[in-house]
């Protein structure tokens, strides 16, 4: 289902790499999606069963973890483990959980965040 290693990894995790990595506007797969916008990157995961007690979210360099614990014989639980590169905020990442969806935004890096210049009329 949901259950991902750093050994172990599937095609999705390759995705979503990639989406860190480069920067793509939209990746999907059956179990998580992510947008991107001025701000940052924002994946959204189903997780029905799990509340905020049973969800971790931690970042050790630039690997994201999110592990989903079971409390009961009815899941396995997850454990999903992304790379972030240095264009992405890894301080400033939010996690919540509301009615069985995770949302974690991770803001861009202010170096890379798009700015406006102004246009001084002469």
């Amino acid at each position: 289902m949901f259950i991902t290693t750093l050994n172990n990894r599937t095609a999705f995790d390759e995705v979503f790499d990639d989406f860190f990595n480069r920067n793509f506007n939209v990746s999907k797969s059956s179990d998580y999606k992510t947008e991107s916008d001025d701000d940052g990157v924002t994946l959204t995961m189903n997780v029905p069963g799990y509340n905020k007690k049973l969800i971790d979210v931690s970042v050790s360099g630039d690997q994201l973890t999110i592990e989903g614990q079971s409390n009961s014989g009815d899941t396995d639980g997850f454990k999903k483990v992304f790379t972030i590169n240095d264009t992405l905020d890894s301080d400033g990442i939010e996690a919540s959980v509301v009615d069985g969806v995770l949302t974690v935004s991770v803001p861009y890096a202010e170096e890379v965040k798009p700015r406006k210049i102004e246009v001084k009329v002469k």
